[in-house]
């Protein structure tokens, strides 16, 4: 397939360049089924549990994870965009990424800002683009940022209905809770346990 043909698909079929692609493909490890070899033994008692090989589980899991990952990259701000988005000044911008109040992502050497973590408060063509991080999550990401997780559980967490987390009596998202006023403690909570990993 030309290059021309792959990109034009990517971005008709997904609306990523291949950059986002690339980027997100290079966050997944290594495939190597022979790293995780079992015993003859091993493998015929999770064969008799029901627990059978599933050739196409991985290449599943690895395609929605780099899908994931792909918008991610596609729809995050630069570091200038973030710097003027948010009227602070290139050292506050970096400050903040590593005191993790800020969630950042590596691309290719240089930081990106997924958009989930900010609210639009003016985002005209004619106006130059006004950020608003959405309230508490300069409480909630050092928490979770500490946990070293990849940055599709981190959006997971943000992103997913959790039960303890209901307004008028419906499943909300972290991000949903936090931009409706609520209170920062649910969500430090739900990262103490951890619950929200099963989700």
């Amino acid at each position: 397939m030309p290059t021309d043909e792959l990109d034009q698909l990517l971005l008709d079929r997904f609306n990523l360049r291949r950059s986002d692609l690339i980027a997100a493909l290079k966050t997944l490890p290594a495939h190597r089924p022979w790293a995780a070899t079992l015993t003859a033994d091993e493998a015929h008692l999770l064969d008799d549990a029901g627990f059978t090989e599933d050739p196409g589980a991985y290449a599943e899991i690895a395609a929605d994870v780099t899908a994931h990952m792909a918008r991610l990259y596609s729809t995050a701000y630069s570091a200038a965009e973030v710097r003027e988005g948010l009227n602070v000044n290139d050292s506050r911008v970096r400050q903040r990424r590593l005191a993790r109040s800020l969630w950042a992502i590596s691309d290719g050497g240089t930081w990106v800002y997924p958009a989930i973590q900010f609210e639009v408060v003016d985002g005209s063509r004619t106006e130059p683009l006004k950020l608003k991080q959405v309230r508490g999550l300069d409480q909630v990401l050092p928490a979770l940022l500490a946990r070293e997780l990849h940055p599709t559980s981190v959006a997971g967490f943000l992103l997913t209905p959790q039960p303890d987390l209901r307004i008028d009596g419906r499943p909300k998202s972290v991000r949903e809770w936090l931009l409706h006023g609520e209170s920062v403690e649910p969500v430090l909570g739900l990262i103490e346990v951890g619950e929200w990993a099963a989700t």
